[in-house]
């Protein structure tokens, strides 16, 4: 029997349910992942940490008792809940898994007092977009990944991480058109959180901020993520000239700390990825920011 009429057949005699995901399921999960992005998904290496997070909500899909797709929400914020890890076996889409998977979800975070539901897909995977625009998931921004991996032996000057109080930063961060651009967010890599006066806080204590300063006054700043030997830029503000200045900062870590890339993600029609391009990067993805109001 081929694929597709086995496809059709199981349709027919579908009886989908929707549970939370228990050790039992990591098994058939791994094995529809293997065929995610050419066998380089994420989700067999947060697994078990998605498994154990009791914080968050980790669900599966079964047909006739078969587990046949997954999907993961968490809280950002006691108002902010984010939606991943969507996975369907290729035998089983066109039964409406995902969209109960995601409804699942979004009640779960509407129960948990969520006011805002968010996730994020690449502007390439025409299903999910579709999926996502029959579910009512608008989209609120599109992002530009653009990435290099030649690093810098030359440290670039003025570039440093900020000392003493945040708020000054803050105030100037939150009045630049950047931020607007961003919807106050910021990226490392997939997903995208709220970025607020706590959160920054707590990112120039792990030393992942970046800024320039002149006369005493901010001229860019970046925010900025080292893991999986990538370099990750996911916000920036600032004059392009200046911005320029900070992606050259991290190819310099990059060449210290022998990391293979340096990934950027910025609005996609902000003038700083053409400033990037020039100077290098190339353009490798965009990526949909998708956002529901629960109400």
């Amino acid at each position: 029997m081929t694929p597709a009429r086995e496809s059709s057949r199981r349709q027919k005699s579908a009886s989908v349910k929707i549970r939370k995901a228990k050790a039992s399921d990591k098994s058939p999960i791994l094995e529809i992942s293997k065929k995610i992005w050419s066998g380089h998904d994420y989700l067999p290496q947060v697994w078990d940490e998605w498994l154990s997070d009791k914080k968050a909500r980790f669900i599966v899909a079964t047909v006739n008792g078969r587990t046949v797709g997954c999907a993961r929400a968490s809280l950002q914020t006691n108002y902010v809940a984010w939606l991943e890890g969507v996975r369907v076996h290729e035998l089983y889409r066109g039964l409406g898994i995902a969209g109960k998977l995601n409804h699942s979800l979004v009640e779960w975070a509407r129960r948990k007092g969520a006011r805002v539901a968010r996730l994020s897909t690449g502007s390439s995977n025409r299903a999910s977009r579709e999926h996502l625009e029959k579910i009512g998931f608008p989209v609120t921004q599109i992002f530009q990944r653009l990435e290099s991996s030649r690093g810098l032996r030359t440290k670039p000057a003025d570039v440093t991480s900020p000392r003493g109080s945040s708020k000054r930063l803050w105030n100037w961060l939150t009045a630049r058109p950047s931020f607007a651009e961003n919807h106050a967010m910021y990226s490392d890599g997939w997903t995208w959180y709220p970025l607020t006066l706590q959160t920054f806080r707590k990112l120039m204590s792990q030393g992942r901020v970046f800024t320039i300063m002149k006369d005493k006054q901010p001229k860019a700043c970046c925010i900025f993520l080292d893991e999986d030997n990538v370099l990750t830029i996911g916000f920036a503000a600032g004059e392009r000239t200046e911005v320029g200045k900070m992606a050259r900062m991290l190819r310099f870590m990059m060449h210290r700390k022998k990391r293979e890339k340096l990934r950027v993600l910025l609005p996609s029609r902000t003038s700083l990825v053409g400033a990037l391009v020039r100077s290098g990067f190339k353009k490798t993805a965009k990526i949909l920011v998708y956002e529901k109001f629960l109400g």
